[in-house]
């Protein structure tokens, strides 16, 4: 009796968990543009669904953006005056967003953090011309990257009441950037190195900066989204990488879309959901179903054709940019399931 029963029970958890792993669907929500523009990009999303890129207005220039279901498009301007460029990159659970601004000259970009409704200039490293915010976390802590004086950019980081922080290189390179920042303020981005080579590299607090593994003959790699279990995700050579948080860090393949030749990772949620781009087409990868491609989880019907997932929050809310009646519209796809 006691056999039958544990074999009973552990069919029952086994019929509990096969739906578990069955595809999730999506339905989709276009974040439209400014007024007469064209083209829109989700780069950011946080825990409450709201959404930070960047969209085009009818004269082509272009502002940062913060996206919200109650008030849609919310322009979030440029350093002054408004006919300056200006981008956001990434958005933590209090709605401040990162991203970058222009001086309206070419490489005259500074990092930007806007914040309770205004725009904070967060410069450069002394000397530097140049900066770009790509990450921020809960925290307030902001990643990037910034030149300085006669030297090439490097990888930095911003906090609150502070200068930029220059986060350096791998050894024997000259060139880094930070891409993304967790909670613990860990950061990844990239590096070149002695030789020359570009590796995916992590700045922790235990270690100041660590190469990671590429895969199996690969040649080069970038760190481009890591979680708050330290868990890493960018590309390696053609295809998308997970590296793991062990002593190791050791990669994973994450393949590519059949019939696609090449894949890279941005962004990693708490439950290990992986989302990027696959020969122009927007991927999910998770432990369980491995790498779909996301027009095959949305209404077929829909007219949309999605071209890079760039970010994942822990709900599962993926945001991005496809087509969408001849225009690139940035999107919010939101899981028909918990």
């Amino acid at each position: 009796m006691k056999i039958t029963s544990r074999v009973l029970a552990l069919t029952s958890l086994l019929l509990l968990i096969v739906p578990l792993a069955a595809a999730q669907t999506y339905t989709i929500t276009d974040l439209g543009t400014f007024s007469g523009g064209a083209v829109s990009q989700g780069q950011g999303i946080n825990l409450l669904g709201q959404i930070a890129g960047y969209a085009r207005f009818a004269n082509y220039n272009a502002h940062g953006f913060l996206w919200t279901k109650k008030n849609g498009l919310k322009d979030l301007g440029a350093i002054p005056p408004a006919s300056n460029f200006s981008v956001g990159q990434a958005i933590n659970f209090f709605g401040e967003v990162a991203g970058y601004s222009d001086y309206g000259a070419l490489l005259q970009e500074h990092a930007v953090l806007w914040s309770k409704g205004k725009i904070i200039d967060l410069g450069t490293l002394p000397g530097g011309r140049i900066s770009t915010a790509y990450g921020i976390n809960d925290r307030g802590q902001i990643t990037g990257f910034s030149d300085s004086g006669s030297n090439s950019p490097h990888a930095v980081l911003w906090e609150k009441g502070q200068a930029a922080r220059d986060l350096g290189t791998l050894p024997g390179g000259y060139y880094s950037q930070g891409l993304a920042i967790n909670f613990e303020g860990s950061v990844a981005g990239f590096s070149n190195a002695t030789g020359g080579q570009w590796h995916g590299a992590l700045w922790t607090k235990s270690r100041s900066v660590q190469e990671l593994p590429n895969l199996t003959g690969a040649f080069s790699a970038s760190a481009n989204g890591i979680n708050n279990l330290g868990e890493v995700v960018g590309g390696s050579g053609t295809d998308a990488v997970l590296w793991k948080n062990d002593r190791d860090r050791t990669p994973v393949d994450l393949g590519v879309l059949p019939g696609l030749g090449w894949s890279s990772a941005f962004a990693i949620n708490d439950f290990d959901e992986v989302v990027g781009w696959s020969g122009f087409a927007a991927f999910l990868w998770t432990p369980a179903n491995g790498m779909q491609d996301l027009n095959s989880l949305i209404d077929s019907n829909s007219g949309w054709q999605l071209t890079s997932a760039n970010a994942i929050n822990d709900l599962g809310q993926i945001t991005g940019e496809g087509t969408i009646n001849g225009q690139t519209h940035a999107f919010l796809l939101t899981p028909t399931s918990p």
